[in-house]
């Protein structure tokens, strides 16, 4: 049997491939995990933050429902739908628009008078 160098160079050249795929797939599974951690630090940071504005929110919608909706319980059998309450929110906010600075006088009074009470 002869030496044939061509044989040995083509050995070398697959396992060269080989080991490039092997790395592509390391970094590929590093940048991947990577990604994932990042993600879950995000989501970390953001719980607290998501947990006070689900809270805020839900608070709003039941001062909405005992404010607004009790004074209109002998218009609506029901508690208003959601696209109800945007269109009734969307009225109120023509009217705070037209009447910014009564609302804004009355609204103060109260605050101060809360504050005095307190």
């Amino acid at each position: 049997m002869r030496y044939d160098p061509y044989s040995d160079f083509e050995k070398i050249q697959s396992e060269i491939e080989k080991q490039s795929l092997r790395k592509k797939a390391i970094q590929d599974k590093i940048k991947s995990t990577k990604r994932k951690h990042d993600n879950q630090i995000d989501y970390q940071k953001n719980y607290q933050l998501r947990k006070e504005r689900t809270h805020r929110l839900v608070q709003k919608g039941a001062l909405f429902e005992k404010y607004i909706e009790e004074h209109l319980s002998d218009t609506f059998e029901d508690t208003l739908t959601p696209q109800e309450s945007e269109f009734l929110l969307d009225v109120f906010s023509d009217i705070l628009k037209k009447n910014k600075p009564y609302i804004i006088k009355q609204w103060k009074i109260k605050k101060d008078a809360q504050s005095n009470n307190s």
